[in-house]
């Protein structure tokens, strides 16, 4: 059986992107400490029109020149002023399993989707090929 990845490691999107909605922020753990592999922990984020934002999380390694992406967990309705504590939590999890470094790309300085895109491509921390 051969799996159509459309060109993505991913097999396709893990965030689509409507009209009327931008990025918001982009979450990477990096353990402080290399497992042997390639590893972090991924939390993609986008502010909805009625101001909410949705997610996808999700963990991405590559081992051995092989990327590997674990379930992505979604959720499209996070109120804005939840999601500091929602990161805190999960920052707190994975400190326990392994000490993480927290990289957040703040893309809301920018107006337009364009420019948020633009910015991830110069900044070259995340490959815009999943996001639709």
């Amino acid at each position: 059986m051969t799996i159509d990845t459309q060109g993505r490691p991913f097999g396709g999107a893990i965030m689509n992107i409507d009209k009327g909605e931008k990025l918001y922020k982009v979450y990477r753990f990096i353990p402080k400490k290399n497992p042997g592999y390639y590893f972090e922990y991924r939390i993609l984020t986008k502010i909805k029109p009625d101001g909410n934002l949705a997610m996808a999380a999700y963990n991405y390694k590559v081992v051995n020149g092989v990327v590997e992406k674990g379930n992505v967990m979604k959720s499209d309705d996070v109120p804005k002023k939840e999601m500091e504590n929602l990161i805190r939590g999960v920052q707190k999890r994975i400190e326990s399993a392994s000490p993480s470094n927290l990289h957040i790309i703040d893309l809301t300085k920018y107006q337009t989707l364009e420019e948020q895109i633009q910015k991830m491509v110069e900044l070259d921390k995340i490959d815009t090929q999943y996001i639709d």
